[in-house]
């Protein structure tokens, strides 16, 4: 082999070690932003969450005393509609700032079961306001609500592909438990 060649297929070497390099370092950096790419929107998305969540437990307290004025079958303090009507408002408002910012992060089937969610927190409106008052009436519409709840906790935790295990079937039942016995005295989570 002469010199030229040796030195042709050394230089050929060096290339294809900087390409190799180049490329492999070029598709570590991609994955490296993808990933923190990622992380910054599930940490957005998580974010967004829970302030609905915060949201519309706001809004069903409120909701859950103005019943309780009314003297429907639950464990709060009980809140008049001179006090409730505004309070209501208020926290219906907050809670449409973060639906509207659930239907920009939030994930189809976060999204359907949010809605469901709020949908049935509306159904307890319609009993805060006193356009509905039957008690059984309200125990129904507050279990469809629990399970609402728990529908969208799971398909918020499925999206944050958290894998802790699930939440407990029979918490709304332990709930209701400690708010007849008295040991809750706030309406709770949903």
């Amino acid at each position: 082999m002469t010199s030229w060649t040796v030195q042709l297929i050394t230089l050929l070497g060096v290339a294809l070690g900087a390409l190799a390099s180049f490329v492999s370092t070029r598709l570590v950096d991609r994955s490296r932003w993808q990933r923190e790419e990622s992380l910054r929107w599930d940490s957005k998305r998580l974010e967004c969450y829970i302030e609905f969540s915060a949201a519309i437990m706001q809004y069903i307290n409120v909701g859950h005393r103005m019943a309780a004025g009314l003297g429907l079958p639950t464990a709060v303090e009980p809140l008049t509609a001179d006090g409730g009507v505004p309070a209501l408002a208020s926290a219906e408002s907050d809670l449409s700032l973060c639906w509207a910012r659930l239907l920009i992060l939030g994930s189809s089937e976060a999204i359907r079961a949010a809605q469901d969610w709020r949908s049935e927190a509306w159904q307890l409106e319609s009993f805060a306001r006193g356009r509905r008052n039957d008690p059984a009436e309200f125990v129904a519409a507050e279990e469809k609500r629990r399970g609402a709840r728990s529908r969208f906790y799971n398909a918020v935790r499925a999206d944050l592909g958290v894998t802790t295990g699930d939440i407990p079937a029979d918490l709304g039942v332990r709930v209701q438990q400690w708010e007849q016995s008295g040991i809750v005295t706030d309406a709770y989570g949903g």
